[in-house]
């Protein structure tokens, strides 16, 4: 309901927040705004291309394997894509059980086919997804994602990447501002 309330109002927040600064930060701050904003619109395209790419790859291997029900398990991998580490794990348990009634050897080459395609998802496609519109190092990408496994869990995974895009681009407004007041300094 907050988030709700949080998107429904957030141009007339963002001008009382804007109205509510030292006129001399209006500009400055506006533009910070608008570069969060387009960071966060860039992270869920990114996540959306992601279940689409993972479900798109996961239908067709099945497909190619000759494992039942491949085109639902790949919308299935899709929308499962959204929920970091048990998602695909409840994918992969799901069409493994189901390869396994049909054929004990193609649930093998089922589980191999999942494992090869969650080291690729997770360590390549991702990874530059993320950091070609958030303009973020796939390795920073990885660093963040694990350090928010650490620091907390499930919702950790979740936030890392948002949280550590939204820093950076508070980080470099903060930076550039700094030099600009320090060049208008008199000497």
């Amino acid at each position: 309901v907050l988030a709700f309330l949080l998107l429904k109002d957030a141009t007339a927040i963002r001008r009382i927040l804007l109205t509510a600064l030292p006129h001399r930060m209006q500009l400055r701050s506006h533009r910070l705004l608008e570069e969060l904003n387009q960071t966060l619109a860039a992270y869920v395209r990114a996540q959306l291309i992601a279940c689409a790419v993972v479900g798109t790859l996961t239908g067709l291997g099945l497909a190619l394997l000759g494992n039942p029900y491949a085109l639902l398990l790949g919308a299935l991998a899709a929308v499962v894509e959204f929920v970091p580490v048990l998602g695909p794990l409840a994918l992969a348990t799901v069409a493994i059980g189901i390869a396994a009634l049909h054929d004990p050897m193609l649930a093998v080459w089922t589980a191999v086919f999942l494992g090869v395609l969650r080291i690729v998802e997770d360590y390549v496609i991702y990874p530059r997804l993320i950091g070609r519109d958030i303009h973020l190092h796939p390795l920073v990408v990885i660093l963040a994602v694990l350090a928010g496994v650490e620091l907390n869990g499930i919702a950790g995974v979740f936030i890392a990447v948002p949280v550590v895009a939204l820093l950076t681009v508070a980080a470099r407004h903060w930076l550039e501002w700094r030099e600009r007041d320090a060049a208008s300094l008199p000497v």
